[in-house]
């Protein structure tokens, strides 16, 4: 009987995956706390400027809050803000929500926005002034992601492992796969089945790795290196397609600068 666990603990991939063990904050939901513009959450209403205009499609119709980071509230993480908050913004009058399948214009912000407030003392649109823009809309003609606004707590932990990206690629000089073959053989299957449940990546967090559910979209050379936000619909709270995960990449240059335009 084939023993997987005994089969990495032999082999010299453990070594090899505590080099590759990135920093991450993984945000939980707890099951109650009072939730503000200014909380970090999932969906409902979020904080933005009176100086900044509600984002919109090109329609004009109203983007939905994904989700909102509040710093101030996170745990430290090299290179990420360490105050203010970073709202994620998508179209649910649009199918795919946003996502722009030509490689050369994922970064356009046309059908979704990522904006960045340092500064959250500012003036802000109620919630009576946010949700008047979503009443001539029908929510049958809504793609719902998050049925209601729930908080979101982060914690500070580790990604062990990436899977089938283009940073096990650098590392390893190799597709996934390709090297699990050629290092396991026939025991190969068990070894990733077994590797899938013991590190259980996926998961909602800010940081570490991006878990893709079918590959990578990323080429080799992508500067996009650096996960943002990563969510999962993990416990029920998000509904993206088939149980799905949506990534927001940024470049670590852009990251350490606060650049949020080009993710």
């Amino acid at each position: 009987m084939v023993n997987p666990k005994k089969i990495v603990e032999q082999s010299n991939l453990i070594p090899e995956l505590e080099k590759m063990q990135t920093e991450m904050i993984t945000l939980d939901y707890p099951t109650s706390g009072f939730l503000t513009p200014k909380t970090s959450k999932l969906g409902g209403i979020g904080y933005l400027p009176k100086s900044e205009p509600y984002p919109t499609n090109p329609q004009e119709q109203p983007l939905s809050l994904l989700a909102q980071i509040n710093f101030d509230e996170m745990p430290y993480i090299e290179n990420y803000p360490t105050t203010g908050i970073l709202s994620f913004y998508i179209d649910c009058f649009d199918d795919i929500l946003g996502l722009n399948f030509n490689l050369e214009k994922k970064t356009e912000q046309s059908h979704f926005r990522v904006l960045y407030f340092e500064n959250t003392d500012q003036p802000y649109h109620n919630t009576t002034e946010i949700e008047a823009l979503f009443k001539p809309y029908n929510s049958d003609d809504m793609e719902i992601v998050i049925e209601e606004e729930v908080k979101m707590t982060g914690s500070l932990a580790t990604d062990p492992f990436p899977f089938e990206t283009i940073d096990f690629k650098r590392y390893f000089n190799s597709d996934f796969f390709e090297y699990m073959n050629v290092k396991f053989g026939d025991q190969a299957e068990d070894v990733m089945s077994y590797l899938f449940d013991y590190l259980s990546p996926g998961g909602t967090h800010i940081g570490g790795y991006p878990f893709f559910t079918q590959e990578d979209p990323r080429t080799i050379e992508s500067p996009y290196t650096k996960l943002l936000f990563q969510l999962d619909s993990d416990l029920g709270y998000a509904s993206l397609g088939d149980n799905g995960v949506a990534q927001f990449m940024i470049s670590e240059d852009d990251l350490k600068q606060k650049n949020f335009s080009n993710v």
